[in-house]
């Protein structure tokens, strides 16, 4: 039995006060690519460049990291992801998308992003855009191997 691919991607974002790591799924959603890392600052509109990217690459669902303190609990970042998820939310709908957005806790993402970077020989510090889009892939690739809800 081949694998099934999809006319349309998954999207995730790690999202950070500096930049935006961005990851999608490949057609068949078996494995996360990273895409792109986005830098913030006042001069840039960085919903409607989200926007584009979900037009441009026929995103679905869009899974968004949650920095979920290690007891469980959410703290500033985490109500500064959701006040960003709901910008964005609305950004998508004024342009008519419906992506839904999902929160995943993102805990040790980064953590993983600099291990990963460093097993192949590159110095996290030097390549912070890297591990915005390292963690966005981890992120996303825990969303798609979990197993498919009942």
């Amino acid at each position: 039995m081949g694998l099934v691919e999809y006319d349309t991607r998954i999207l995730a974002i790690d999202l950070g006060k500096k930049r935006i790591g961005l990851a999608l799924s490949d057609p068949t959603r078996s494995f996360a690519v990273g895409l792109d890392t986005l830098v913030i600052h006042p001069k840039t509109d960085v919903l409607a460049e989200l926007v584009a990217v979900c037009r441009e690459h026929a995103v679905e669902t869009i899974i968004m990291g949650l920095p979920v303190n290690m007891n469980g609990t959410e703290g500033p970042q985490a109500e500064y992801v959701r006040d960003f998820s709901d910008a964005l939310d609305q950004a998508l709908r004024n342009e008519g998308l419906d992506c839904p957005i999902v929160f995943l806790d993102e805990r040790l993402t980064s953590v993983l992003a600099h291990q990963t970077l460093r097993a192949q020989g590159y110095q996290p510090s030097r390549h912070k855009e890297w591990i915005d889009q390292a963690s966005a892939k981890r992120i996303l690739q825990d969303y798609l191997d979990r197993p498919p809800s009942t």
